[in-house]
């Protein structure tokens, strides 16, 4: 489990989403290839290429958080 508290910032919680996702290290969410690389940051999230095929994408993308309106912090919380 992971300790946090509702005072917890974007950024904080978009680190908690990396340590998770990521455990095993960063995979293209598409096309399952671990040959990627970090390229850059959208907004808190960073983003990467996975150098198999020349797409970007970032820590959410792939998840249910994806496409949402709601902030990590709202979706931890709510």
């Amino acid at each position: 489990m992971y300790p946090m508290n509702r005072s917890v910032s974007e950024s904080a919680a978009a680190g908690l989403l990396q340590q998770v996702r990521w455990r095993d290290g960063v995979e293209c969410s598409r096309y399952r290839s671990d040959l990627t690389v970090r390229n850059g940051s959208y907004r808190v999230y960073h983003r990467y290429l996975c150098e198999n095929r020349g797409r970007t994408f970032n820590d959410k993308t792939g998840t249910i958080f994806a496409h949402s309106k709601l902030t990590l912090k709202e979706w931890y919380f709510t």
